[in-house]
């Protein structure tokens, strides 16, 4: 599941530059690993880590970009640099070409920004509803009590699941980011409870809405699709729920929670978040930026892809260098709402950007909004030590 490359164990492998030095690397390193790395190889614009397979990490914003832009030389038939990614058909992640765009066409209808607009007053009762459910107790798991299951509502909310199976669905992602704290992260990913329970979930699913179509649900309305002339198939329409789930819950979780740690700790920008609703959007987007933590990659296949690729490698975009570099993002590492331009690739850029973006500024936002104005004030419980970037495994308890 590369997806989102979270938390996960950092071996110490090598890992060498353009110029051949070498450096301790991994793939599932956290963020700060990979902007440390950057850094220091910045005049390369990119470095190579000899670990597993071996791959190329881009590091400017410029070349970033650059390489989600070109499909051709960049192909997105492989997406992670996790071993066995490139045998995996997710729709529409590793689609492209004209195949991907009627894929993405019939899929952004579910998520426009008006789409997005119109479910917001649902959003905004979910997040007040859970909520109020623990405001007098005053504190709470954010992640898991109120992040996660809002998040998930929304996303079922969106794409037609039925309400009633939020527990059944909950319990499936909570078993698939703990299987990264695992000993062996690949076994406990692919046990019953966790990435096998949502893939017979996804079957079933679609059995029960093709003997019972809903008006409104998407999954009912691929039943109509067709892609290059052809109708799609069970097999595809199951690899597309499967990729909404696993794209549509964790990094707006991550999210949710990262700006709330911040806000937690720096008690002027949660002042003016309170104070000027003008400033949210800005502070969203900026929380954006700053928190960027996936890595997506791409299969180089020319030689000197990105100035330094062969044919066949795997080169990573890690979101969390771009959204750092110092040319475009003057002192990258500051959270400020005042940022003159912040033309941030948070959710991606190119053919394959995030399709949920909308959806997920919307959700981001409004949870945001009621929390404030239910718990204006709050902390965490040792306020003296704030975790260097909040994982989505991470239990962050705030109190009030």
């Amino acid at each position: 599941g590369g997806m989102q490359a979270d938390k996960c164990p950092v071996t110490g492998a090598t890992a060498t530059t353009a110029r051949g030095d070498s450096v301790e690397f991994d793939f599932f390193a956290a963020p700060q690993a990979y902007r440390r790395v950057a850094a220091e190889h910045r005049a390369d614009g990119a470095f190579h880590s000899s670990r597993g397979d071996s791959f190329w990490v881009l590091s400017t914003y410029e070349g970033i970009c650059a390489a989600f832009r070109d499909e051709d030389t960049f192909s997105v038939s492989r997406v992670s640099a996790a071993d066995g990614a490139e045998d995996e058909r997710w729709i529409p992640l590793t689609i492209q070409g004209r195949t991907h765009n009627e894929w993405r066409r019939r899929l952004a209808a579910w998520f426009t920004p008006q789409r997005a607009r119109d479910l917001t007053p649902a959003i905004r009762a979910n997040a007040r509803r859970r909520i109020s459910a623990f405001v007098d107790r005053g504190e709470v798991s954010f992640s898991d009590e109120f992040a996660r299951p809002y998040v998930l509502e929304n996303l079922m909310l969106a794409v037609g699941w039925p309400l009633a199976d939020l527990d059944h669905l909950l319990a499936i992602n909570v078993a698939m980011i703990r299987s990264r704290e695992a000993p062996d992260p690949r076994q406990a990913f692919n046990a019953e409870t966790a990435f096998p329970a949502l893939q017979e979930y996804v079957r079933r699913h679609v059995a029960r809405r093709r003997a019972e179509p809903v008006e409104g649900d998407l999954t009912s309305a691929t039943f109509d699709w067709e892609i290059d002339g052809t109708p799609v198939s069970d097999a595809d329409r199951e690899s597309l729920l499967t990729v909404l789930f696993l794209a549509g819950v964790d990094s707006t979780v991550n999210h949710m929670a990262n700006g709330i740690q911040h806000l937690a700790h720096h008690p002027g920008d949660r002042h003016r978040f309170l104070r000027d609703p003008e400033v949210r959007p800005a502070a969203v987007e900026e929380f954006l930026r700053v928190n960027s933590c996936m890595y997506p990659g791409r299969l180089a296949t020319r030689e000197g892809a990105g100035g330094v690729a062969s044919q066949g490698d795997t080169v990573l975009l890690p979101l969390a260098l771009a959204n750092y570099d110092p040319a475009v993002f003057p002192e990258p590492e500051r959270v400020d709402f005042d940022r003159e331009q912040n033309p941030h690739i948070a959710f991606g850029t190119g053919h394959h950007q995030c399709l949920g973006a909308a959806y997920a500024r919307a959700q981001i936002l409004t949870a945001w909004e009621e929390w404030h104005e239910l718990i204006p004030d709050y902390r965490l419980p040792d306020p003296t030590v704030e975790p260097p970037f909040l994982r989505n495994v991470y239990d962050l308890r705030i109190v009030w």
